[in-house]
């Protein structure tokens, strides 16, 4: 990610009119969670953006929005914040901007939303997250393909295609977060990230519990692929999340391309969005049923009851509930082991 300021610069800026929030933000931005990814957001404003006016000039005026060439197509300006430590840090960041700015950042139309997680996923697991994501969402979304145009979508050199997820066109890379490795007992914490690229996900209108989902699921699948602490534990729910598409007989999906690569055969949009669509398709007809049942569709995970489930929806969320408290219980069990 490509910006002209420091996070002691956004702080200093946010302080005027948040002071207590932002000092707890200062204090915790670089604490990593329970071995979780550190989390980047890219806010792409799709109005003329007059709320940011105030923000952008004490950072230093135009100049440090105009130097990312990459943004949403129709995006007056895309805001690159930089990385924090956890999720939580990176929502209390955003409450902090929305206390300052005098404006909602989450669940507002005219703000899309991109969670930026380190490591390059593989295109299958790049679906995962996707699709793990828009049916773990505490709001139901129909994008259309134009929502997903960025100024990158045919970039000569970083061709991203029109896709919810991106890798990285070789921005910058705050790697000076702590990464979690060994397995079982022997967790190892190494000062410095294993990987100097990103895979990022457009939201659309955004949610707190968004960026909580995403960072998990991209965890869980990155420890995968690096071969960090949770590999095991990810290798788990991957095979949880593939079983439970093949209950709902979508089990397909996850061969469209859902992230643009080197390899021309994944440059065909309409292909990705024709298995966005049809999850989409599904998600909404299940909650017409539950509504038609007279069950309650609960929003987010925090709300269902433990054995719970009318159908897809509730089930993607009752599985990241369950490996959010696997991964916690572990990481605290891991810690109060150490400090005896």
């Amino acid at each position: 990610m490509t910006y002209r300021y420091s996070l002691d610069d956004l702080l200093v800026v946010l302080h005027k009119r948040a002071p207590a929030e932002t000092d707890a933000v200062a204090l915790h931005r670089r604490r990593v969670e329970h071995g979780l990814l550190s989390v980047g957001l890219k806010l792409h404003c799709l109005d003329d953006g007059g709320q940011f006016s105030s923000l952008v000039e004490g950072l230093g005026g135009p100049y440090v929005v105009d130097i990312n060439a990459y943004r949403n197509a129709r995006a007056s300006l895309c805001l690159v914040l930089p990385p924090l430590g956890s999720a939580r840090a990176a929502i209390h960041l955003l409450e902090c901007i929305e206390q300052f700015i005098g404006s909602p950042l989450f669940g507002n139309p005219q703000i899309q939303m991109q969670v930026c997680s380190p490591g390059r996923l593989s295109p299958r697991r790049a679906a995962l997250l996707a699709i793990g994501f828009y049916l773990g969402s505490d709001t139901l979304r129909r994008y259309s393909l134009a929502e997903l145009e960025t100024t990158f979508a045919r970039n000569w050199h970083h061709p991203r295609g029109k896709r919810l997820v991106l890798y990285d066109a070789d921005g910058d890379f705050d790697g000076a977060f702590d990464w979690w490795t060994g397995s079982g007992d022997h967790r190892r914490v190494i000062p410095q990230l294993p990987m100097s690229d990103r895979s990022d996900l457009l939201t659309g209108r955004g949610s707190r519990f968004d960026i909580e989902n995403i960072n998990l699921i991209a965890t869980l699948l990155t420890h995968i692929e690096y071969d960090g602490y949770w590999k095991e534990l990810g290798l788990e729910f991957e095979k949880s999340m593939l079983a439970l598409l093949d209950r709902h007989l979508l089990a397909g999906l996850v061969d469209a391309h859902w992230v643009r690569t080197d390899d021309q055969a994944s440059s065909d949009d309409e292909e990705f969005f024709a298995a966005l669509q049809e999850l989409m398709t599904y998600a909404f007809e299940e909650a017409v049923r539950i509504r038609e049942k007279g069950s309650l569709w609960r929003r987010n995970w925090r709300d269902i009851p433990a054995r719970s489930s009318c159908g897809i929806l509730q089930e993607v969320q009752l599985l990241l509930r369950k490996y959010r408290d696997e991964l916690i219980t572990e990481a605290l069990r891991i810690d109060q082991g150490e400090r005896r």
